[in-house]
């Protein structure tokens, strides 16, 4: 029978490099970009929730006349697209106006998203 053998030398841990201070310029031109970019996106979408309501209900009629010559797998997807979008519509209009121009820029992304899907999905004939 033999014996398990112990270790006896351990691993010297070895020293962390300080980190640098970075310059300070890099992070602000980040932010920088990233407000020009959300300011693109919300100007993207309509100033008030009865306009993009109308756009996306326009769209999705122009969609649902699709689904009856498409075939099985495009009728899916649009099903899709149609269902995500009318959620999150009825969502938006349950908010109200109010919280529309109050809304943040991680929700008008989602929004701009669903926008998009629809215009695309619309345009797909």
């Amino acid at each position: 029978m033999m014996a398990a053998r112990k270790k006896t030398t351990r691993k010297k841990t070895t020293r962390k490099k300080t980190t640098r201070k970075k310059a300070t310029r890099k992070t602000n031109r980040r932010k920088a970009v990233r407000k020009k970019a959300a300011e693109l996106l919300g100007e993207e979408l309509p100033k008030s929730l009865k306009a993009l309501s109308r756009q996306l209900r326009r769209d999705l009629n122009a969609i649902e006349k699709q689904i009856g010559t498409a075939r099985v797998g495009t009728r899916r997807s649009l099903t899709r697209v149609i269902r995500d979008a009318s959620h999150q519509l009825g969502a938006l209009e349950a908010r109200g106006q109010k919280e529309w121009r109050a809304m943040s820029t991680r929700a008008r992304n989602e929004v701009q998203r669903t926008v998009r899907r629809v215009r695309r999905a619309a345009k797909r004939r």
